[in-house]
């Protein structure tokens, strides 16, 4: 037995050498390759599985606080006949992509606020959907000065549109579809589409005012999903009985200490900035109390203050909060199934 199990690891080795260097001719490489697309693609041709749920993807869950891979604030919100995204951080395209999004049916994007970390790839998700045959121009939904942002996007944009309609034909990509459309919004309902209501209230960002979080409803489920903001009455008012909350958190203990340590070492403008930070996000001790005392099945760490390095830092963010309370990252999902009282997690 020992003899044939050192004949077939023998045999394994040898194969895999033999792969290996094959691949350095032209055509075992090109086999591979078109093995390795057949395999990618008819992933994407299937596209996500769609049940009956209200389906929330983490495409990012950083703060510009940090050095990490991690893309900055983007929440995807699904159901079998809706599709939109809070807030377009930088990097959170490619996980949009990764996770085989069906950009052809996004109908709109909804903007927190207008801070770089929450608008820098609007354009990058109007232009993968727009190539991939989104049938109606890309709404963005977000508090006054919403104008402004989607029109500076279209104009500094504007000569890309041209060079690709020019390269692939008005008829693949109409140009009616390129441009971003703007729609402000105030505190309230701001879109009820068939089983889906959308309700945006105000949150605490100052400055930046109004900053607004947003709270999605569909069949019996429900998610909040805050922007950055303290938390507020307004807070705990729109959060009462949601199934999930997904909330911007600092930990200020490691933001102070990273302030005082960059003051030691002469990094003052970089102390001054995280300083400056620590007043205008909610702390983990008033999203701990949150989550204890306001009826949400889970809450969702997301828009992490700074981005956790390593398990340290995790461990902080997550001391002393109560069991419904989870940190996130990127490509996390939550599957609330309609009618239900599950949350499904992967």
């Amino acid at each position: 037995m020992k003899k044939f199990l050192f004949y077939l690891v023998l045999v394994f080795i040898l194969l895999g050498v033999s792969i290996r260097y094959s691949l350095e001719f032209e055509g075992p490489q090109e086999t591979a390759l078109k093995q390795i697309s057949r395999i990618g693609l008819q992933k994407t041709a299937e596209g996500l599985p769609d049940p009956d749920s209200l389906r929330v993807f983490v495409c990012g869950s950083a703060s510009p606080l940090g050095i990490s891979d991690r893309a900055q604030a983007c929440i995807a919100v699904l159901t079998p006949n809706h599709f939109y995204i809070v807030d377009s951080g930088a990097g959170s395209t490619a996980n949009l992509t990764q996770a085989r999004m069906p950009y052809n049916r996004l109908q709109g994007v909804f903007l927190t606020h207008h801070h770089s970390d929450h608008i820098a790839e609007l354009y990058e998700l109007n232009l993968s959907s727009w190539v991939q045959g989104r049938p109606e121009p890309l709404q963005v939904f977000g508090p006054k000065g919403v104008r402004q942002v989607v029109n500076g996007v279209n104009d500094t944009y504007e000569l890309d549109r041209g060079y690709r309609i020019e390269h692939h034909g008005a008829e693949l990509l109409s140009p009616d579809l390129g441009k971003l459309r703007y729609k402000t919004v105030s505190e309230g309902v701001v879109l009820e589409d068939g089983d889906l209501t959308v309700t945006a209230y105000v949150g605490d960002h100052s400055p930046v005012s109004p900053a607004f979080g947003y709270r999605f409803d569909y069949r019996g489920r429900s998610v909040v999903i805050s922007g950055d903001s303290l938390v507020t009455d307004a807070t705990r008012r729109i959060s009462n009985k949601a199934d999930l909350l997904l909330h911007d958190v600092l930990a200020q203990s490691v933001v102070q200490t990273l302030s005082d340590t960059a003051a030691d070492v002469g990094l003052n403008r970089l102390s001054k900035i995280m300083s400056d930070v620590l007043d205008y996000h909610a702390s983990t001790t008033s999203v701990a109390e949150l989550a204890r005392s306001t009826d949400i099945d889970m809450v969702a760490l997301y828009h992490l203050v700074p981005v956790p390095q390593n398990i340290v830092m995790e461990k902080i963010f997550m001391r002393d909060m109560p069991d419904n309370v989870v940190l996130v990252d990127d490509g996390d999902w939550f599957e609330l199934p309609s009618e239900s009282q599950e949350i499904l997690t992967k």
